[in-house]
């Protein structure tokens, strides 16, 4: 898929959505969840360092999002938006996990049966791709509260700070800035 369909098709997606406002993850993934009919589980977990950051695993009645609990919160919802692009988008495969993934996810099942099972399907990488777009739309479309911009520039490096802005905004000194 060339990038042009990809973005069209990824924000025709997103702006179907009914995003919540503020923006708010959870609330999201229960929209998302009842729009499709099955509910979602959001599963904070600690991922192996060379493993994934987060995991959609579906399962009969259910859809399982794991996603790294030891990071920053800003972090977690593009983990959590990503794995609830692949379920926007209607993938179907799950990816592969490894044994220690599958052990901390799935502690009462056999981790060769998880990954024998998982091991016959796996996303493509069109199918990251998409979910990936699909979550740096989310994220781009929610209405987040502004940052704080004000803030005090120390004395002495106000000029400094005044050229870089002129330099930056492209425009010409004014006759008051030489006063």
């Amino acid at each position: 898929m060339n990038f042009k369909r990809l973005h069209r098709r990824s924000l025709e997606l997103v702006r179907s959505l009914d995003i919540p406002s503020p923006f708010d993850i959870w609330e999201l993934c229960g929209r998302v969840a009842e729009r499709h009919g099955r509910p979602i589980r959001l599963e904070p977990v600690r991922l192996p360092v060379d493993g994934p950051c987060g995991l959609w695993i579906s399962a009969t009645d259910v859809d399982y999002i794991f996603y790294e609990q030891d990071t920053s919160q800003l972090h977690q919802e593009h983990i959590i938006a990503h794995e609830l692009g692949h379920v926007i988008c209607g993938h179907k495969e799950n990816g592969v996990l490894g044994e220690e993934t599958s052990r901390l996810l799935l502690p009462t099942l056999d981790p060769r049966m998880v990954q024998g099972v998982l091991a016959r399907t796996y996303y493509t990488s069109a199918e990251e791709q998409e979910a990936e777009m699909v979550a740096s739309l989310i994220l781009q479309e929610a209405n987040r509260p502004p940052l704080e911009r004000n803030w005090t520039v120390p004395r002495e490096a106000a000029d400094s700070v005044q050229r870089l802005d002129r330099s930056l905004r492209g425009t010409a000194p004014s006759p008051q800035d030489d006063l």
